[in-house]
């Protein structure tokens, strides 16, 4: 991403409702499937950190970036145990790590290919470990934002489940998030379409608090459904918790 985007992501990432739910929904199953308090956690591509700052009490926690931006402001939070390294080539430690997430990352225009990232991931993991993708959903929602975060690829859920099952993963949890995301985001689309922009932009801008907040309670409603209930069909993300057997 460029400069100001991590810029933006580090001001806004502990207040923004969209980082809110997504780190409270995997934060929700990092808890749910606990391994046990000294359980260690390893963030794929971190970005500025929240992830790593936010699971500290869930056990031992760390991470990776690209972006010598990013560590920076990762290390501003405090946190010691961050590296900048390319997940391309990054070489997990064999059946050592408990959790490794990755949010937003294997969308990447710098990702070679995430098949041969997942296999290095299994093999990062213990048996009985787990990994959590948060990734975009569907192509056509492509926009300036994707342009903006430089993201390549956007993912169905047939075809990543698929992939990983193929690598040896059993799935725990393949859904859609983000339903009313998705059709805000067609919605736009087709404005755009009438009325062209003058500039392209990403969608990390500030909103009304009554907005920002009225998302949030929506996200969280959400949470509670695929944590507690069920699966969605469709939805602007695709979520996946996937385990390593025993």
């Amino acid at each position: 991403m460029e400069k100001q985007e991590y810029d933006k992501m580090y001001q806004q990432e502990n207040t923004f409702w969209w980082y809110k739910v997504l780190h409270e929904i995997v934060k929700s199953f990092v808890k749910k499937n606990t391994l046990g308090s000294q359980q260690k956690i390893f963030d794929a591509g971190c970005g500025t950190g929240r992830m790593v700052e936010l699971l500290q009490n869930n056990g031992e926690t760390s991470g990776m970036d690209f972006s010598k931006e990013a560590v920076r402001y990762s290390k501003e939070r405090g946190l010691e145990k961050i590296s900048q390294g390319d997940i391309n080539t990054w070489r997990f430690e064999e059946n050592y790590y408990d959790f490794i997430i990755s949010l937003d990352v294997l969308c990447h225009e710098s990702i070679l290919d995430e098949n041969e990232i997942y296999k290095r991931m299994n093999i990062g993991l213990k048996k009985g470990g787990f990994l959590l993708l948060n990734l975009p959903a569907f192509n056509h929602l492509k926009r300036d934002h994707d342009i903006c975060v430089q993201t390549k690829k956007r993912f169905q859920k047939s075809a990543v489940v698929k992939d990983l099952k193929k690598i040896g993963f059993e799935i725990e949890k393949a859904t859609y998030r983000m339903p009313i995301l998705y059709f805000i985001i067609l919605l736009q689309k087709i404005k755009r379409k009438i009325i062209k922009p003058k500039s392209i932009n990403s969608d990390l801008n500030s909103m009304p608090y009554w907005v920002d907040k009225t998302f949030y309670i929506l996200g969280k409603i959400e949470n509670y459904y695929l944590t507690r209930i069920g699966s969605i069909p469709f939805g602007s993300s695709l979520f996946i918790l996937a385990k390593k057997p025993k």
